[in-house]
């Protein structure tokens, strides 16, 4: 079954993955590694909701990329904190670039940092820590 746009506020169990470049997300729209509206308006709306646990994010820089995607993320991760007080919310970022993109990669990572955001430099390690962070073995979680 194909999967469904995420409405935030409904009710979902488990875990949901949203590709916020789905075509679901961008018919008329800039792609999210562009313009981040879409992506930020569901970190907000999801990441407020307090039986969210982990938000795994991935972040694309190089060229025709957002020129600067970091501060943006780091807003909207403070907005959703904020508006469950006294409820943590876990947040992973893998951050996909180099040293030669123009967004400069090491700053990327440093603004997310300081946000409280995990990051890491692969999708792979950011599954990894986002299922420990869940307090599950990754091997365990793919079956």
């Amino acid at each position: 079954m194909p999967a469904r746009p995420l409405v935030p506020g409904q009710a979902i169990p488990g875990n949901v993955i949203v590709d916020a470049g789905d075509d679901a997300y961008t018919v008329g729209r800039p792609h999210p590694m562009v313009d981040q509206a879409v992506r930020c308006g569901l970190i907000r709306a999801v990441g407020a909701d307090p039986a969210v646990g982990l938000v795994l994010l991935d972040l694309v820089l190089g060229d025709g990329a957002h020129p600067d995607p970091a501060p943006e993320i780091a807003a909207a991760v403070a907005d959703a904190r904020a508006a469950r007080p006294g409820v943590p919310l876990a947040v992973v970022c893998s951050v996909c670039g180099s040293s030669g993109d123009p967004q400069d990669v090491a700053r990327q990572i440093a603004v997310l940092d300081a946000a409280g955001i995990h990051t890491t430099v692969t999708a792979a390690q950011a599954a990894r820590l986002a299922a420990g962070l869940l307090g599950r073995s990754p091997e365990r979680s793919a079956r």
